[in-house]
């Protein structure tokens, strides 16, 4: 009790200090104009270094939102950029919140507002749709500021700071916002668009278990059903929204309209294609920090998601970003044809599953023969493909396990007998009585292999 009393005191001395320090930054920021800050910010953007995990995250955010030939001399320069824009974005958002109507509209630069003016003309209210890009607290400000007459709110994240947060909320509240938090109801926000409010939401975001998932840049992710569902329910039409950097303290807001075929209704899929073309307008102006694309670490076969995968029927013959998933193949051919049944369990879990078999270069015609779609790497070129998000060791053989481990960097997930040291290593728990086949298919299992298997479905 006392253990967690004390804790409970820091945290509450820390999130004072974080009050106060928000407090002297942003009186310090409200000595500068936009454009002096978003200088200032892009010159600070070296801090990105103090933040190096960030860097992988970001790289490989890129490497799948990019055209499939971008070089990594690009991917490193663009990278670069992402940090010198974020800094200055975050710089610029702690001014932007308490700007007056006028120098907010100065600030923010409309195009395509047409496209917005027809969907509240229709009197059903609007759903916009946004990427976590640019300013993102001046844009919470721009349509109140110059369109004092429309109902504007948004769905925020609640700050964990309890001083904080109510700062915040204020803040954001600026020119007749209103906030809806998003752990409450979705009975407020559907009635505010009900009433013919425009409701903004932030909808890049990884959904978890309680998401759709869908194809993002082609690669499949849970994402929040809270903007199709809005619309479901209130008939609301749906507007994506982005924001581009054009000049040091200046920002481009262009409105983008969902493809859509007649009589179509959108769904999640719709719009992580929305959010893919609001994204594209200016992939620097994104706040790339977060994994979209997470592995879960216990269970890394797994995609989070409550519905799915919905893909638009337009794209039934686009290929999905591969899952690839690495396989430590037995050495021997008896023991390598135990392991099928698991291989082609999982193989068939999800739509976007590939398979990278490891093994002696004897076994490659054991493996072609067996039917399995697969790419066979040998184990002697001592030569892997990058970008492999995981490995397993589907062989009881520790000596095979440990030339894994001296070829491969990620993550190795390997039954207790077969582990060897090393952070990236990590058991797998199962029944030890069971037969071959059936233990290593209770490893995919536990290691979150979809059954019954994810099945595609076109809208």
């Amino acid at each position: 009790m006392m253990a967690k009393k004390k804790a409970k005191t820091l945290k509450r001395v820390q999130w004072r200090i974080e009050y106060t320090a928000f407090l002297v930054v942003e009186r310090l920021v409200g000595l500068f104009s936009m454009e002096s800050l978003w200088r200032i910010g892009a010159s600070l953007s070296f801090l990105g270094y103090l933040f190096r995990s960030r860097w992988p995250i970001v790289r490989n955010n890129l490497r799948t939102a990019l055209d499939p030939g971008t070089s990594e001399d690009e991917i490193d320069t663009l990278t670069r950029e992402v940090f010198r824009h974020t800094t200055a974005n975050f710089l610029t958002a702690l001014k932007g919140g308490r700007l007056s109507s006028s120098l907010v509209q100065s600030a923010i630069i409309p195009n395509r507002l047409d496209i917005l003016e027809r969907a509240v003309e229709k009197g059903k209210g609007v759903i916009l749709v946004s990427p976590h890009m640019g300013n993102f607290e001046l844009l919470t400000q721009g349509l109140g500021a110059s369109h004092p007459n429309w109902k504007v709110a948004a769905i925020y994240r609640p700050l964990n700071n309890i001083h904080l947060d109510p700062l915040i909320r204020k803040r954001r509240s600026n020119h007749q916002m209103k906030m809806f938090s998003k752990f409450t109801s979705y009975q407020a926000p559907i009635k505010f668009v009900r009433d013919k409010g425009i409701l903004g939401v932030i909808a890049d975001q990884r959904a978890g278990r309680s998401g759709t998932i869908v194809p993002f840049f082609g690669r499949l992710m849970s994402m929040s059903p809270l903007p199709a569902f809005i619309h479901k329910h209130t008939g609301a039409p749906v507007v994506g929204i982005s924001m581009r950097t054009v000049s040091p303290g200046k920002w481009e807001v262009m409105f983008h309209e969902p493809e859509t075929r007649e009589g179509e209704e959108i769904s999640t899929a719709h719009i992580a294609a929305l959010l893919e073309k609001a994204t594209s307008q200016s992939i620097v102006d994104v706040f790339w920090m977060h994994d979209l694309w997470r592995l879960d670490r216990r269970r890394p076969l797994e995609i989070s998601g409550k519905k799915g995968p919905f893909r638009l029927s337009q794209h039934q013959k686009t290929p999905l970003w591969p899952f690839s998933v690495l396989i430590r193949l037995p050495d021997n051919p008896s023991e390598l044809r135990k392991t099928l049944p698991a291989l082609e369990a999982m193989k068939a879990s999800r739509p976007d599953f590939a398979l990278h078999l490891l093994g002696r270069e004897r076994l490659r015609h054991e493996a072609k023969v067996s039917g399995l779609a697969h790419a066979f790497h040998s184990i002697e070129d001592h030569f892997l493909p990058k970008n492999i998000p995981l490995a397993l060791v589907m062989t009881d053989d520790e000596w095979a396990a440990r030339e894994l481990g001296h070829l491969y960097e990620g993550p190795i997930y390997s039954l207790p007998e077969t582990l060897q040291s090393g952070n990236n290593w990590r058991p797998v728990l199962i029944t030890t009585d069971l037969p071959p086949e059936e233990r290593w298919m209770e490893m995919a299992r536990e290691l979150g292999m979809h059954e019954p298997p994810l099945g595609e479905t076109y809208l």
